[in-house]
Order: C-alpha cells, then sequence, then structure tokens
C-alpha cells in the first residue's frame, strides 16, 4: 500500500486569501498569495490517489499534465502580451500570475478527474 503524503496539502488552499489583505496595507507582496488558491485541488488530487495505480492511472495523469501544459503556455503568451500595456500595474501582473498558478494546479487536478472517472 503506497503511503499519502499529500493527505493534508488541500488545507494550504486557505492561505490565499491572505491575499485580501491587500486592500487594507496596499502591499503588492500579499497579492501573491492569490496562488496558494491552487492547493485546493489536492483535495481532488487526494480522493483520486487513494485508489491503486495501474497502466491507465498512469496514462491519465500524463494526459492531464499535457493537456495543463497547453494551458500554461497560453496563460504566458497572455502575460507577455499584457505586460508591455500602460494600464497595466504590477497589482495586477501580480494578482494575474498568481491567478495563473492556481489554475495550472486546478486544470490539472480537473483534468485528472475527469479523466479516472471518465
Amino acid at each position: 500500500m503506497k503511503k499519502n503524503h499529500y493527505k493534508f496539502m488541500g488545507f494550504l488552499g486557505f492561505l490565499g486569501f491572505g491575499g485580501f489583505q491587500y486592500f487594507n496595507n496596499h502591499n503588492i507582496a500579499t497579492l501573491s498569495q492569490f496562488a496558494f488558491f491552487g492547493f485546493f485541488s489536492y483535495f481532488w488530487i487526494n480522493k483520486i490517489g487513494n485508489e491503486m495505480t495501474d497502466e491507465r492511472y498512469i496514462e491519465n495523469s500524463k494526459n492531464a499534465k499535457a493537456f495543463t501544459l497547453n494551458i500554461a503556455i497560453f496563460e504566458f503568451i497572455i502575460l507577455f502580451l499584457i505586460a508591455p500595456l500602460n494600464f497595466v500595474t504590477k497589482e495586477i501582473l501580480t494578482v494575474v500570475s498568481a491567478l495563473c498558478f492556481a489554475s495550472l494546479i486546478l486544470s490539472y487536478a480537473i483534468t485528472f478527474y475527469r479523466f479516472e472517472k471518465m
């Protein structure tokens, strides 16, 4: 039986609410805490991880990672295109970068879950 090392990683997602401190202290660094929302995906990953690992499990994981890579490429292209625009501030770039990170972790978990349950 394999040990589950990621059992409580989903609770790190609650650290993402620390990003709302920006509205009190206006410190740009607190906006990066929104990236922690991505750790909520470990609730899905942990649910699937309790099952037996077989060839289908490994193949579904590879397919989910490939799908997530396509999303990452698309998000980075968008980031590089909007960065030089005049109306984009450091705050907006920080929030968008943090949300992109969170969306990648979440998209992997959701896609992996969908492949496993099909």
